[in-house]
């Protein structure tokens, strides 16, 4: 039995976070944590105890100080009833704002993944929005400053092996472009080239970055993955909650 979080039936005013037609903006980032991410280590376990499932689903259920509880469905079946429950689950903390709550969604979603071999599955291409992220301490200043102030944040993946991650804020375009390579089942090795910047759609400059001599290239690991919904973690450990965009594209 999975008692599984679902959205309020009632419209929350808009409060920069957007998630294709269930979410509406992206949501503040937590930058101020210390010491190592707990999400990221919960998701590396690729297995989560029925027990830590059962307190996740409950933290889910309320309000952070537990006065407002929310819409409870029942869920029984087989794993894909069970799918089914959790990604409903993270769609209801998503749209209530519940940190606690996704952060608890995605140890659950981790270790469910109906993706064999994320990393080399043709379902990792193309335009994807991000909705939800923990940034880590040593995240770049790219990922930091956009992450909290862009509604409108993009991850392209091409089927060339190359990355481009796309930020639009007001009129100003930021374009970070990378070559990519699959190196395991679930990992992708990412090396940042260039960053174009651009007003009202004409590039005013473009940055070119050279890998330091020593420093390995940065990574990402695919947590889940399915049609329309990818959680991943990366080399700093940050951790990122991606939808498939509707207007696609990009897979090249």
């Amino acid at each position: 039995v999975r008692r599984v979080c679902l959205p309020p039936s009632v419209d929350t005013p808009s409060k920069s976070r957007a998630m294709s037609s269930a979410t509406r903006a992206l949501h503040p980032l937590s930058p101020n944590r210390v010491g190592p991410n707990p999400v990221l280590a919960a998701c590396r376990a690729r297995r989560v105890p029925a027990a830590a499932r059962r307190t996740a689903r409950c933290q889910a259920a309320t309000g952070d100080d537990g006065s407002k509880p929310a819409r409870v469905r029942i869920f029984t079946g087989g794993s894909k009833e069970q799918l089914f429950g959790a990604k409903q689950n993270m769609l209801g903390c998503l749209e209530r704002e519940d940190d606690t709550g996704v952060e608890a969604a995605i140890s659950e979603l981790a270790g469910m993944s109906p993706t064999q071999a994320p990393a080399r599955s043709p379902l990792l291409l193309g335009k994807w929005r991000l909705v939800w992220s923990k940034q880590a301490e040593s995240a770049n200043y790219f990922q930091k400053a956009f992450g909290k102030m862009a509604k409108r944040n993009f991850q392209i993946i091409k089927s060339e092996g190359a990355l481009e991650n796309l930020v639009q804020y007001g009129p100003l375009t930021v374009s970070a472009r990378a070559p990519i390579k699959t190196v395991s089942e679930v990992r992708t090795e990412v090396r940042i080239a260039t960053v174009d910047i651009a007003l009202f759609g004409a590039r005013v400059k473009t940055i070119k970055t050279e890998p330091k001599p020593g420093r390995e290239a940065g990574w990402v690991e695919q947590l889940y993955l399915d049609d329309d919904m990818r959680i991943s973690a990366g080399s700093k450990g940050s951790v990122f909650v991606h939808v498939k965009d509707e207007g696609g594209g990009g897979g090249g």
